[in-house]
């Protein structure tokens, strides 16, 4: 496909850019779930898993939730080029900036933050399960 517009002259091939940004900004415009987000912007489950470092799998099951953290959906954008602001607005049609979320000129700086992983807890046990009809051991008795 790319060789056929490579052969096209320069002209052709400028027209059909701007197309295919006109269509794609078309289809975020009409965007309705995450995945349509991700199929206006190009991008595969398994592109958009490897840039977040999950399974592609993972990525599905994201797009088929009907609620998720912020921080999830603001990755989840981020690996599509775009940025999750959030704000309020009012019933007057006034917008309210929520001022404990990140700001997008924020974002970027929290992008490259990686999360220290939580150090691990020793296995627990559970106590032995006593047999029916067997009394506990009385303190002093061996």
């Amino acid at each position: 496909m790319n060789d056929v517009i490579a052969s096209l002259p320069a002209e052709r091939q400028a027209k059909i850019a701007a197309l295919s940004q006109e269509k794609m900004q078309e289809m975020i415009a009409h965007a309705a779930t995450l995945t349509d987000f991700r199929k206006a912007v190009g991008k595969t489950q398994a592109e958009v898993a490897r840039e977040l470092g999950i399974q592609q799998h993972a990525v599905s099951q994201l797009e088929k939730r009907t609620d998720t953290y912020v921080s999830t959906l603001r990755r989840f954008l981020q690996s599509l080029g775009m940025t999750l602001e959030l704000s309020v607005v009012a019933q007057n049609g006034v917008r309210i900036e929520l001022q404990n979320f990140l700001r997008s000129q924020e974002v970027e700086a929290d992008v490259n933050v990686k999360a220290v992983p939580a150090p691990s807890a020793a296995p627990v046990t559970k106590p032995a399960r006593r047999k029916a009809g067997v009394p506990r051991k009385q303190a002093g008795n061996a």
